[in-house]
């Protein structure tokens, strides 16, 4: 509901947008409501301003990812820990060419699903859910479950979820990731710790995180890129690829030179070997 609710914030600003997320709000609905009030009363409107445009960044980045893959032959995109996410509803024109797994909880799901239904929003036919309890059920099987094709390449996204997890159950995930076919790709997010940050992310960064714990999501595993990328390389992927602030500003905002981002998140894409 947060990531929903900082999505349609970026819609107040003028086009062209880096991610029109249309239905981010409607989803969120009334919850949503109260956690925009919040923000806009605990961070300055330039501080909500960056955040909300990373936000749409670390959205947007995967989609051209999988655009791109599509162009070479990838027919599956997992997106892991989807929450409110809303491609399969926007992207109608990559959904004739590929099958969309959305992973989650199964309590998430249905409530997803139902706030669809109370919108009047209809099921893409090539997208399927694949509900996942942690607790009793692997990843692998879930995405058996859900009729995924390990012997085929696919592109998964996992955006917003490793600071919520321990890094063995981190370290879970990418061990399923990296069973799929030769060349598939994982683009995730990992947030950094506080004491690296500058002054003015870091107070974001601590705002963001107490809401977050309030909400019953507290932070768990943090890292810096060296220590992502060990984590990575060790698992057995290659092929990495960091994307932070500085790397989205030349990306998605050329020529503006007021842009500033949120930089307590970064991304990084790898691979799996061949």
């Amino acid at each position: 509901m947060l990531t929903a609710a900082v999505r349609a914030l970026h819609r107040e600003e003028p086009p062209p947008w880096v991610l029109d997320d249309e239905l981010a709000l409607l989803l969120a609905g009334g919850d949503g409501d109260e956690i925009t009030r919040r923000l806009r009363t605990e961070l300055p409107p330039e501080d909500l301003l960056a955040f909300s445009r990373w936000l749409c960044v670390r959205a947007r980045l995967p989609e051209d990812v999988v655009q791109q893959g599509i162009a070479n032959g990838v027919r599956q995109y997992v997106i892991l820990g989807a929450g409110l996410d809303s491609f399969a509803h926007r992207r109608g024109d990559l959904l004739e060419r590929l099958r969309v797994f959305e992973v989650d909880h199964p309590a998430t799901q249905a409530w997803k699903r139902l706030r669809l239904q109370e919108l009047g929003i209809g099921h893409p036919a090539n997208l399927t859910y694949a509900a996942v309890d942690f607790e009793t059920q692997t990843l692998r099987d879930g995405l058996v479950a859900a009729d995924f094709d390990f012997g085929a390449p696919a592109i998964f996204s996992w955006i917003g979820v490793t600071m919520y997890l321990t890094k063995d159950a981190i370290m879970s995930t990418l061990e399923t990731v990296l069973a799929a076919a030769p060349k598939s790709r994982i683009i995730l997010t990992y947030n950094r710790p506080v004491s690296a940050l500058e002054s003015a992310e870091a107070g974001t960064a601590r705002t963001l995180r107490q809401i977050t714990q309030e909400m019953g999501e507290p932070f768990i595993s943090l890292f810096e890129p060296a220590e992502i990328e060990q984590l990575l390389l060790k698992i057995g992927f290659v092929d990495i690829v960091h994307f932070g602030p500085t790397e989205a500003a030349r990306t998605y905002f050329q020529g503006r030179s007021d842009i500033r981002l949120h930089g307590s998140q970064y991304i990084v894409i790898a691979t799996v070997p061949e």
